[in-house]
């Protein structure tokens, strides 16, 4: 469960990460100029989700003609 900062209106969680993969978020980050890593796997989160939902549509889609 996330908990809110006293000092931020946002929430926050501890994510442990594989090396690699946080060296790929902050590749990310660097290229697309964000100012730091909390916008940048925010953003690729987003974009996560989206991928997936639109993922889920085409499948239900398709089964739908099956």
């Amino acid at each position: 469960m996330a908990h809110v900062r006293k000092d931020s209106s946002r929430p926050t969680t501890t994510i442990s990460w594989d090396k690699d993969l946080l060296t790929k978020v902050d590749d990310y980050r660097f290229e697309k100029r964000k100012d730091n890593r909390s916008m940048a796997i925010n953003e690729l989160a987003a974009y996560g989700l989206k991928y997936v939902e639109l993922v889920e549509k085409q499948r239900a889609k398709k089964l739908a003609k099956a």
